[in-house]
């Protein structure tokens, strides 16, 4: 089983997936363009901890419950498109992530919506660009505490570390 699926395997998505295998933490690929997935999936070295699905009820088949799924994506209409693609999927407390910096207000709606489907949604700040999701990013999650819970060891794993070696991820509250 998967501890995280990463959905949107572009430069970010597929560099975040790396970066949290490399701590120890197995995750699943997926990209709603197939040949993105494809590209992903061929280019994973063999015991690396990083696996992909070819379909979003494949991807939750092969990940541990409660399923953490980390959406990256551009902010906007391509989180809503991915939200209903994966939508269907999902079960009870379930916990989807927008990792694409989105205007807070969408982020809001996201969260009401989900929360009375009984899902949790987290949005998130991801800071540091291709380079920093690869080596290590500054984190900025907000959500039900419970799922930040659910998510802290992976997200501390994998933030950037300040100079002291403190993570560079801190909960930001409900909303």
């Amino acid at each position: 089983m998967y501890k995280i699926g990463v959905v949107g395997l572009g430069v970010m998505g597929a560099n975040l997936a790396r970066n949290i295998a490399s701590k120890g933490f197995p995750v699943a690929g997926y990209d709603l363009d197939a040949a993105k997935t494809q590209a992903f999936a061929a280019g994973q070295p063999s015991g690396s901890g990083i696996g992909s699905a070819d379909a979003p009820d494949r991807l939750m088949a092969v990940l541990e419950r409660p399923r953490r799924v980390l959406m990256m994506v551009p902010a906007g209409a391509p989180v809503d498109s991915v939200i209903a693609h994966l939508r269907p999927h999902l079960q009870r407390e379930d916990i989807l992530i927008d990792g694409g910096n989105s205007f807070f207000k969408d982020t809001d709606r996201r969260a009401d919506d989900l929360a009375a489907a009984g899902f949790r949604f987290v949005g998130m700040g991801v800071s540091g660009g291709e380079e920093g999701a690869l080596r290590g990013p500054s984190i900025m999650p907000g959500g039900p505490r419970d799922a930040w819970e659910a998510l802290a060891p992976i997200l501390r794993a994998m933030a950037a570390k300040a100079d002291d070696g403190d993570p560079c991820v801190s909960y930001m509250g409900p909303r």
